[in-house]
């Protein structure tokens, strides 16, 4: 049993997040990669496909005219496509934005109402389906204002680079709006209000307690980057260190350019795969988000407390 509603500090809120994932980590991720399924495959499809044409202009530059570059039949046979991936890049992209964002908010409704229990999926997609609309609205209203807000915040804090504070200002930026947005669209589900107001409320959440919720997002944030770098960066650099070696021992000049297709391939996979782990990586913020929802929801609402009694009036 995992307890939400509880009074949490600067550590606490990072290591609630594991115990968390200890506790309830193979059942949450078992059911977003069964609900995000679709929109990961889709988003890796249009990103392979965009990378194949980036890397037929890799081929062209190097001199490969032995098979199909971007002078002849394949650009212009399949330049729909492209078109087509970009779109789907695009849209793909923003829905499975909404399911990454939204999927913690209703897991950790359904475990708020009763923590002994293991959500399902078909719970979640009920919740998300329900939904819908407004998640479409929310994603709407939170590009605009967040992106204006982020704008001018970045716009300061690029000013202020000539002393010091600018430095912290950007260090602070990232892990602030990441947990306001998050906080936003849980005031905005599971109370069910307008978006400014659940904006404002957020936005107050943060304020209320700034430094221990912006310093255990920058934690956290810097525990996601670190261990998504050496997941992905490992394979990577292999990939990279046995093209360089392989045109060291072969020369420059009898260096095969057909064989940046087959690196083109194995960089793609790579990339596909470090949208994969990225994407599971950063539920951990989303997580620790969730957590500072709920401890502020405990500070004003004693739901412990009253548990507490209610679980005394049982046995009496």
């Amino acid at each position: 049993m995992f307890q939400l509603f509880k009074i949490r500090d600067f550590g606490s809120y990072i290591s609630d997040s594991f115990t968390f994932l200890k506790v309830q980590g193979k059942n949450y991720f078992k059911n977003y990669l069964k609900f995000a399924f679709l929109p990961l495959v889709l988003l890796m499809a249009s990103m392979s496909l965009i990378g194949t044409f980036y890397y037929r202009l890799i081929a062209t530059s190097l001199g490969d005219t032995s098979g199909e570059t971007l002078n002849n039949s394949f650009v212009n046979n399949n330049a729909v496509l492209l078109v087509l991936g970009l779109i789907a890049l695009v849209v793909v992209g923003l829905y499975l934005a909404l399911v990454n964002y939204s999927y913690p908010v209703y897991y950790m409704q359904i475990l708020s109402k009763n923590s002994e229990q293991k959500p399902e999926l078909r719970s979640i997609r009920a919740l998300f389906k329900a939904d819908f609309s407004r998640l479409l609205l929310f994603g709407f209203l939170s590009l605009i204002v967040f992106s204006l807000i982020g704008i001018i915040a970045l716009i300061i804090a690029g000013i202020l680079m000539f002393v010091i504070i600018g430095f912290f200002l950007f260090l602070l930026i990232i892990p602030f709006f990441i947990t306001w947005y998050s906080l936003t669209l849980y005031f905005y589900i599971d109370k069910k209000q307008p978006f400014f107001e659940a904006f404002k409320h957020g936005f107050y959440t943060i304020t209320n307690n700034f430094w221990n919720i912006v310093g255990a997002s920058l934690c956290m944030l810097i525990i996601v980057q670190v261990l998504g770098t050496i997941v992905t960066m490992i394979p990577y650099f292999i990939t990279v260190f046995g093209v360089i070696f392989g045109m060291q021992t072969e020369g420059p000049e009898n260096f095969d350019p057909s064989n940046v297709s087959i690196i083109g391939i194995v960089v793609i996979i790579i990339y596909c795969f470090s949208i994969l782990v990225s994407t599971i990586l950063n539920h951990l913020l989303l997580i620790q988000n969730g957590l500072v929802y709920y401890s502020e929801r405990e500070k004003l609402e004693y739901n412990t407390m009253h548990q507490s009694i209610d679980d005394i009036g049982k046995y009496e």
